[in-house]
């Protein structure tokens, strides 16, 4: 498996990235053991990059996992606007994985110059963490064109997660191209660069192999999170990733595989999901959710809002 340096953060990560959204209560719901194993198997295939966040719920799944693959590079993110936010989440991490460090601490979701001003206090509170020792680098992750263009004004940003794919499905405020562009900037300022969402949220399947190809072939992606439910597909990205000759056989099983959000009949229509949904795909129709699932991404991250349990990534 190909190994870069994560920009000036100096961390060695494999250019296939295990994004553990897919096995979190949002999604598939694994079991910590389950996903554990996926953890452990990927790692023995030589990925030794994985992606989590406050979120996700998955820290029991990779401490887990951490006893027989030591040598993860660990990215997080979280939810964090000052320094006892930040200090709150860094915490629950350390005691989620098992570790006293963490590799990459991200604020997630961010959104603009506005966003990373207003939750200065935080990044300055990581960067300090980063100073003594407990954080191997900083990072932001983002849906948003606006926000890669802002993170070189602050100093403290070692690593930016953008969203970004062949088709630039998800991206909120402008083209795969302004993206592209803008990555490009953040890299000339020596930025590292991790992307998500290379299939889209799922819309990219049955076109995986150019999906992939672009990710895997761009000089702007030191590293690309990839959400990885089975053996099978963590053998086909990974075959992908190394540029088997016969990893197109390997991805032609998992083509045919859709994604959608299912709301159940007991919705109650509270709005909390159509308030939370950053891609506007949710709307309240006849006291009820309605998705629109070719904007949707499959984040799943309505569902943790909803109070009634009834949204879930299928």
């Amino acid at each position: 498996m190909q190994m870069n340096t994560l920009g000036r953060s100096g961390l060695k990560v494999s250019k296939l990235c295990f994004g553990t959204l897919t096995m979190s209560p949002l999604q598939r719901d694994m079991a910590p053991e389950d996903g554990a194993k996926l953890l452990v198997h990927a790692y023995e295939r030589g990925v030794r990059f994985l992606d989590t966040a406050d979120l996700y719920g998955t820290y029991p799944h990779i401490r887990l996992a951490l006893k027989d693959a030591p040598d993860y590079v660990i990215s997080t993110k979280a939810y964090c606007y000052d320094r006892k936010t930040a200090q709150e989440a860094l915490e629950r991490a350390y005691r989620g994985i098992g570790r006293d460090y963490v590799d990459l601490f991200m604020l997630h979701e961010q959104e603009s110059l506005y966003t990373l001003r207003g939750h200065e206090e935080a990044l300055e509170y990581l960067a300090e963490q980063k100073r003594l020792g407990h954080i191997g680098a900083v990072g932001v992750s983002t849906h948003f064109v606006g926000c890669v263009k802002a993170a070189p004004r602050f100093p403290m940003i070692d690593v930016i997660h953008p969203l970004i794919n062949l088709e630039g499905i998800g991206i909120q405020d402008g083209t795969r191209q302004d993206m592209e562009q803008a990555i490009l900037a953040a890299r000339s300022a020596g930025i590292g660069i991790f992307a998500m969402k290379p299939l889209g949220g799922g819309h990219l399947i049955a076109s995986s192999r150019d999906a992939l190809q672009y990710a895997v072939s761009s000089p702007l992606l030191d590293s690309v999170a990839v959400g990885m439910q089975s053996e099978q597909e963590i053998d086909a990205n990974v075959a992908f990733f190394e540029g088997a000759q016969d990893a197109g056989a390997y991805l032609e099983p998992l083509r045919h595989r859709q994604r959608r959000i299912m709301v159940h009949d007991w919705c109650e229509g509270c709005g909390r999901c159509r308030d939370r949904c950053r891609q506007k795909a949710i709307s309240i129709i006849d006291g009820r959710a309605n998705i629109d699932q070719s904007r949707c991404v499959f984040c799943g991250y309505c569902a943790r809002v909803c109070p009634q349990f009834c949204i879930k990534v299928v």
